[in-house]
């Protein structure tokens, strides 16, 4: 009984080290410059220093900017990996 508790135990950390890793894996790579200031390899919700929210994104992820602080209140828009947005209403913005 023993090994077997010992060998789930075994499974159930590797399986969650690979879920770990895969996680990590799918943060930005590149840098998105918000307001003029550039975030390198960006990952989460940052709140936009000014108004409008201009968003150039050099990352390989979609941006998603919302209407309220903490990635919270409507979707304003979408910003793709290479392109610029500018957005009046844009408060914070999010990265995978």
């Amino acid at each position: 009984m023993k090994r077997v508790l010992r060998a789930t135990g075994i499974a159930l950390t590797a399986a969650a080290l690979c879920l770990a890793t895969a996680t990590s894996a799918g943060a930005a790579s590149g840098a998105i410059i918000l307001n003029g200031q550039a975030i390198q390899d960006p990952s989460g919700c940052y709140n936009s220093p000014g108004w409008p929210t201009v968003v150039d994104n050099q990352t390989d992820q979609t941006v998603t900017v919302f209407g309220n602080d903490d990635c919270t209140g409507p979707v304003n828009g979408t910003v793709g990996p290479g392109e610029m947005g500018s957005f009046d209403f844009g408060s914070s913005v999010s990265v995978p």
